[in-house]
């Protein structure tokens, strides 16, 4: 399964009417919150953004390790459950509830946890196995929010960007271990953490002005490039104006570029890779790239109406 966006809304439509049929069982007022909150997140029948990989990757990861299709669907299943999980628990810890009120959230999120367990769970028949690995990922997760905006984010360190994201590495990890090769689960990982690295820096890019006006500087590992760019002091704030210059006189956004095309390189240096999550990461440098495209044709514009010099000038004020 070669990426494509076409194929992968198609394929995400089928696993969030799955996921969505799954909690037909569950209490009200519960079961009405979970179904607004996955057609909510269903790419398949939204415009925008989503993060594929997060429940794609067992179906990648599961052709390449040749395990049934169905098993696949249901650990991309599993998946969703437990994005969503993390997806309410996040925005908790950020005071961000989507509507729902925190007690809500936490308890949704709980609910989408247990269905996630026992969605993995039964084809493994209690096995400590799969559950070693999900307690790794899941403290590699607990490390990293925990220091989230203590440290700041370092735009170079691949493995650090993917902390955030780790739990994902469980679709990886039960389609290896249900094809009864756990020997190929430490280059899946290695693969997966290039991919969340990538998409952890495209996003930092795209929510820069967002994190900067709430003050979550030192979680955005954009901005860390931008105050290095334009060697700016600690203890002098980086403003909005600044941010700009660092992208349009320091080239922020193209260096930013390169470490997401030395993943890309370090992904294929793998050999192992599934091409879902290849085409992924290549989608997502494409991205960055047209948005660095956008901002050469914008200088480019300025400077021949004679405005560049005064745009720059401006960003410093």
């Amino acid at each position: 399964m070669k990426w494509s966006l076409v194929d992968a809304k198609r394929e995400a439509g089928v696993i969030f009417a799955e996921a969505r049929d799954g909690t037909a069982q569950c209490p009200e007022p519960l079961r009405d919150m979970l179904q607004k909150l996955i057609d909510r997140c269903d790419p398949s029948v939204r415009e925008g953004g989503s993060n594929y990989m997060t429940y794609l990757l067992p179906i990648w990861v599961g052709e390449e390790a040749g395990i049934p299709a169905s098993l696949s669907r249901d650990f991309a299943v599993g998946s969703v459950y437990m994005m969503l999980h993390y997806f309410l628990l996040d925005d908790v810890m950020d005071g961000e509830e989507m509507d729902f009120g925190p007690k809500a959230s936490l308890a949704a999120g709980q609910l989408l946890h247990t269905m996630f367990v026992e969605r993995y769970g039964r084809h493994f028949n209690g096995s400590a196995g799969l559950w070693n690995y999900y307690y790794s990922y899941t403290e590699q997760w607990s490390t990293a929010v925990s220091q989230e905006g203590i440290r700041q984010a370092e735009p170079r360190n691949a493995i650090g960007l993917a902390l955030k994201s780790a739990p994902v590495k469980i679709g990886a990890a039960a389609a290896w271990l249900a094809a009864g090769k756990p020997e190929r689960i430490p280059v899946a990982e290695q693969a997966v953490e290039l991919a969340l690295a990538s998409l952890q820096l495209a996003d930092d890019w795209a929510d820069w002005q967002e994190d900067l006006t709430a003050g979550e500087e030192r979680s955005n590992a954009f901005l860390t490039l931008a105050r290095r760019a334009l060697d700016l002091p600690e203890e002098q704030q980086l403003t909005e104006k600044l941010v700009r210059r660092a992208i349009f006189h320091y080239d922020a956004l193209d260096k930013l570029t390169v470490l997401i095309h030395d993943h890309r390189c370090s992904l294929s240096g793998l050999g192992e890779a599934p091409p879902g999550l290849v085409g992924f990461q290549q989608a997502v440098l494409e991205g960055v790239e047209a948005d660095v495209q956008s901002i050469r044709q914008t200088a480019s514009n300025l400077a021949a109406q004679g405005g560049f010099s005064h745009f720059v000038s401006n960003s410093l004020k």
